[in-house]
């Protein structure tokens, strides 16, 4: 069991890393981008904006659920790669369907994989909100009303 938190603490200290990157890469994107889409489409360049961002964020993801299949391929818990980016987005998303488990050898592994899916989802979430909170204040949406 300790080998199995010790292990999944380090594949969640990479994923933190990963996303904290990724997060900084998208940030010095838009700061080069939002400038010109605002000039070229000055009522609708924020849409795109937000949609690099989204891409963005997803990528992010996906590179940490291949990260966390690679584990689980490299250990012969699950017998191919497609298998083990299945059940890694699975965990990671929190959907757990169940369909496919893990021996006793490594199954805490995933529910730390559920744990870090949930932080950094979060973490991606007010990413997300802080970029559009800061758009619909420059252009004076700050006060949403529905």
């Amino acid at each position: 069991m300790f080998i199995q938190l010790v292990v999944g603490t380090a594949l969640i200290i990479v994923c933190v890393v990963n996303h904290a990157v990724c997060l900084e890469l998208l940030l010095r994107r838009l700061k080069n981008i939002a400038p010109k889409w605002d000039r070229r489409l000055p009522v609708f360049g924020h849409v795109v904006i937000m949609v690099v961002l989204v891409i963005g964020l997803f990528a992010a993801h996906t590179i940490e659920a291949w990260i966390w299949a690679l584990f689980y391929q490299s250990t012969g818990e699950l017998k191919s790669m497609s298998e083990a980016i299945y059940f890694s987005t699975v965990t990671y998303t929190t959907l757990g369907y169940g369909d496919i488990v893990l021996t006793h050898n490594w199954y805490l592994t995933s529910s730390l994989q559920a744990v870090s899916g949930i932080i950094l989802f979060g973490w991606s979430t007010a990413f997300l909100v802080n970029v559009r909170a800061f758009f619909w204040k420059k252009y004076g949406i700050d006060n949403y009303q529905s």
